[in-house]
C-alpha cells in the first residue's frame, strides 16, 4: 500500500503558476540515485588559479537543479504498474511517451516545454526539466521495452522580480495588442537584433506573426 505523500511525482504543466495543462507522472519506486545541486550560474569575477589573469563573470545567482535516476519496469517485479502501463508483461514504450508528454514535449497551448514541478515526501522543486536520458536495460521475445533506467535533471526557475532587467532570468508575457519582438527584445536583451531568435524559439512562423493573449517564452541568451 502506498502512501501519497512518499510517492515522487512530476507534473508538467503549461504556465509558470503550474495551474493549467497538468500531466503527472508517478515514480514505481523511489530513485536510485538522487543528488540536489546548489550553486552559481557564473563565478564572481577574479583570478584564474594561477593568479596572472582575471576571469569575468557576476557573483551570486544562486541555482537549484534535482538530479536523479529512477526506474520503469513493467517484468511484474514490482508492485506498481508503471505511469501508462495498464498490464504487467507489456512493452513500456507508452510509459516513456507518458513522462515525454509530462515534462518535455512541446505543449501545443503555448508552443514551449512546460514547466514542471517534483514532489518527494516534504521535497520539492519547480523549474524545467534540462536534461533527460533513458537506457534500455530488458526486452521481451519480440524486442519491446520491458525496462529502462531514466536520469533526469531539473532546473529550478529563477522567479522574476520586475526590478530586474537581467537577461539571466527567463520571462513568460502573455501578449497584448501592438506588442512586437523588437520591443521586448530591446527590454529584456538590451539588443532588438536577438527577435528573429526569439521567434525561432517560439515556433513563430514570423516574428510578426503575434497572438494576442498568446505566452511567448523570452529564454537566457548567452551573447
Amino acid at each position: 500500500m502506498y502512501n501519497s505523500s512518499d510517492v515522487f511525482t512530476i507534473a508538467g504543466y503549461d504556465d509558470d503558476g503550474f495551474s493549467s495543462g497538468k500531466k503527472e507522472f508517478v515514480l514505481q519506486i523511489n530513485p536510485e540515485k538522487f543528488d540536489i545541486i546548489v550553486g552559481d550560474k557564473k563565478p564572481a569575477p577574479g583570478k584564474k588559479a594561477d593568479g596572472d589573469r582575471l576571469v569575468s563573470g557576476e557573483p551570486g545567482k544562486e541555482i537549484l537543479k534535482w538530479n536523479f535516476t529512477f526506474l520503469i519496469d513493467n517484468t511484474g517485479v514490482l508492485p506498481r504498474l508503471p505511469t501508462g502501463c495498464s498490464r504487467a508483461g507489456s512493452s513500456i514504450a507508452p510509459s516513456i511517451e507518458a513522462l515525454r508528454e509530462a515534462c518535455v514535449s512541446i505543449r501545443n497551448a503555448t508552443h514551449t516545454k512546460p514547466f514542471v514541478e517534483a514532489i518527494w515526501a516534504d521535497l520539492s522543486i519547480q523549474g524545467r526539466v534540462s536534461k533527460i536520458s533513458a537506457r534500455y536495460e530488458f526486452f521481451d521475445n519480440k524486442g519491446n521495452p520491458l525496462r529502462s533506467i531514466i536520469t533526469l535533471e531539473i532546473s529550478a526557475i529563477a522567479k522574476e522580480n520586475p526590478n530586474l532587467q537581467s537577461p539571466d532570468i527567463s520571462r513568460m508575457p502573455t501578449m497584448k495588442g501592438g506588442d512586437n519582438l523588437v520591443k521586448f527584445c530591446e527590454d529584456y536583451y538590451k539588443d532588438k537584433n536577438y527577435y528573429i531568435k526569439i521567434a525561432e524559439l517560439n515556433n513563430m512562423s514570423s516574428f510578426r506573426a503575434i497572438e494576442k493573449g498568446k505566452r511567448l517564452e523570452f529564454p537566457p541568451i548567452k551573447k
